[in-house]
């Protein structure tokens, strides 16, 4: 049997609070909601990048319950490419990002591992000019 032809659509984020989180995303990282799902148990914004609004897309979930949506181990960063890892890294700490490590270089891709004001891990990629 022939596997399904598949894409990458989206990945979720709980947060705590939608409006810090929201704001953190798209000053941080120029992220915009392109759809809203206000539903009585949680509230839900579609995000994208500027010039990517088919995708792949970053939700943000916040449960109006007050549930515990607390940032645990059992998932890696959300890993975003840059074309200038040096103004990123500077944009999300003036932010409210947590530096994990500063920008070093590895195989000549530089790389930063940041933390988002909401507990998510943030891994800053910028690839060898070609």
């Amino acid at each position: 049997m022939a596997a399904a032809q598949v894409r990458l659509g989206f990945f979720k984020l709980n947060v705590p609070e939608m409006a810090p989180a929201l704001a953190f995303w798209a000053e941080a990282f120029g992220f915009t909601v392109t759809t809203s799902f206000d539903e009585p148990e949680f509230l839900e914004h579609i995000l994208a990048l500027p010039g990517q609004e088919t995708g792949p897309n970053l939700l943000l979930v916040a449960y109006k319950d007050g549930r515990d949506v607390g940032v645990g181990p059992g998932h890696g960063p959300v890993g975003l490419i840059c074309d200038d890892i040096e103004t990123a890294h500077g944009r999300a700490l003036a932010c409210g990002a947590s530096q994990l490590t500063g920008v070093f270089e590895t195989a000549g891709v530089k790389v930063a591992m940041l933390r988002s004001p909401q507990g998510h891990e943030i891994e800053l990629i910028q690839l060898p000019a070609s």
